[in-house]
C-alpha cells in the first residue's frame, strides 16, 4: 500500500488500513500513527471503565501468576534507573495499572506514586496500600502532584492522541537532572514485517483505537530529543515474534500465547536466579542493536 493521506496537520504514506483507520508514517510527528486520531473523551471513557473489564479482563490474574517474573524485571529496571540517577529518590508511575512496578519500587526504597485512570486497577492498588491517584495525567494533575526524580511510562504513549504533550507534562514534574523512562511496543520491526509480508499474517499489532502510535527506538529517541530530553540508555524485551517464526502462532491461540510467554519467563528467570543476569543483558543488547525486541525502552535525562 503506497497511498498518501492527510488529516488535519498530519500526512504521510499509508502503511495499513484497519476498521476505518489508516496508519501513516507521519512527516510532521516523525513516528507512525493512525488517522483519524480518536477523541480524548472517548479514549478516557474506554480506559477508565472498559479496558480492565472488557478488553483485558484477565490482566490482573495473569500478572499475579507472573509475580516472580514481574518482580525480577522491575527490579532490574529500577537498578538501571538508580545507576543513572546516582541514587534512589522519588518516582512517578504514569499509567500505573495494577501497580506491580509501583509496588516493587516502594519495596526497594523509592518514594513511589502512581496515576491511573482505570477504576478496577486503582481499586486493586488501594487494596494493597499503594499511593495511586485516580484519574488521567493531564495539566491539572501535573500542576498539583508535585515534583519527582524520575517518571516512568510503560505502555502509555502508544495509547495517547498527543504523546508529545504527555512527555511535556512529564518534563514539568521532573526535578532538575531528573530521568524519564519510556517503554513502548517496538512496532513495524523487521520480524513483524517478515511474518506479515512473507507468511501472510495480518498486522496484529495494528489495533485501533487502542493503539494510536507506533514507535521504534529511533523515533522514540527523536521525539524525546525534540522535547529537550537526552537519551542515556536503551534496552529491549524478548522478541516474541520469534515464536511465530518457529511455528507457534500465539496470535490465533491465547492459550498458546500464555505458553510462549511462560517460555520467555523461564529464560529470564533462570538466568536471573543463577546470578547470570549479565548474560541476559548482553543477549538483549545484541538484539537491540539489530532492531529486534517486542518492546523498546528509552531512559532519558531532563536537560536544563
Amino acid at each position: 500500500m503506497s497511498d498518501r493521506k492527510c488529516w488535519m496537520d498530519h500526512s504521510g504514506i499509508v502503511l495499513h488500513s484497519v476498521d476505518g483507520f489508516d496508519v501513516i508514517h507521519c512527516e510532521s510527528c516523525g513516528f507512525k500513527h493512525i488517522i483519524p486520531i480518536p477523541d480524548e473523551e472517548e479514549l478516557e471513557r474506554i480506559y477508565k471503565h472498559e479496558y480492565h473489564v472488557k478488553d483485558k479482563p484477565l490482566m490482573l490474574q495473569h500478572q499475579l501468576e507472573d509475580q516472580e517474573w514481574h518482580d525480577a524485571t522491575n527490579a532490574a529496571r529500577l537498578e538501571t534507573i538508580e545507576k543513572l540517577l546516582g541514587r534512589k529518590g522519588s518516582i512517578l508511575d504514569v499509567g500505573s495499572g495494577n501497580g506491580f512496578f509501583l509496588k516493587q519500587a516502594a519495596e526497594l526504597g523509592w518514594q513511589a506514586k502512581g496515576v491511573e485512570p482505570a477504576d478496577k486497577a486503582v481499586d486493586y492498588c488501594n487494596s494493597i496500600g499503594l499511593d495511586v491517584t485516580h484519574g488521567v495525567f493531564d495539566q491539572e494533575c501535573a500542576d498539583s502532584i508535585g515534583k519527582f526524580d524520575a517518571v516512568h511510562l510503560w505502555e502509555v504513549l502508544e495509547h495517547l492522541p498527543d504523546p508529545a504533550g504527555m512527555l511535556s507534562l512529564c518534563r514539568q514534574v521532573l526535578n532538575p537532572g531528573g530521568l524519564i523512562i519510556v517503554g513502548v511496543p517496538n512496532d513495524y520491526n523487521k520480524l513483524q514485517k517478515i511474518v506479515t509480508e512473507n507468511m501472510d499474517e495480518e498486522p496484529w499489532w495494528v489495533a485501533p483505537p487502542h493503539h494510536i502510535n507506533f514507535f521504534n527506538r529511533s523515533s522514540l529517541e527523536n521525539l524525546l530529543r525534540r522535547l529537550n530530553f537526552e537519551p542515556l540508555h536503551h534496552e529491549i524485551s524478548f522478541p516474541l515474534e520469534l515464536f511465530l517464526l518457529m511455528g507457534k502462532n500465539y496470535k490465533r491461540n491465547p492459550d498458546l500465547g500464555r505458553e510462549c510467554h511462560a517460555m520467555r519467563k523461564e529464560l529470564e528467570l533462570n538466568l536471573t536466579r543463577t546470578g547470570n543476569r549479565d548474560v541476559l543483558d548482553k543477549f538483549y543488547k545484541s538484539l537491540d542493536e539489530a532492531g529486534f525486541g517486542r518492546h523498546t525502552v528509552v531512559m532519558a535525562g531532563k536537560k536544563d
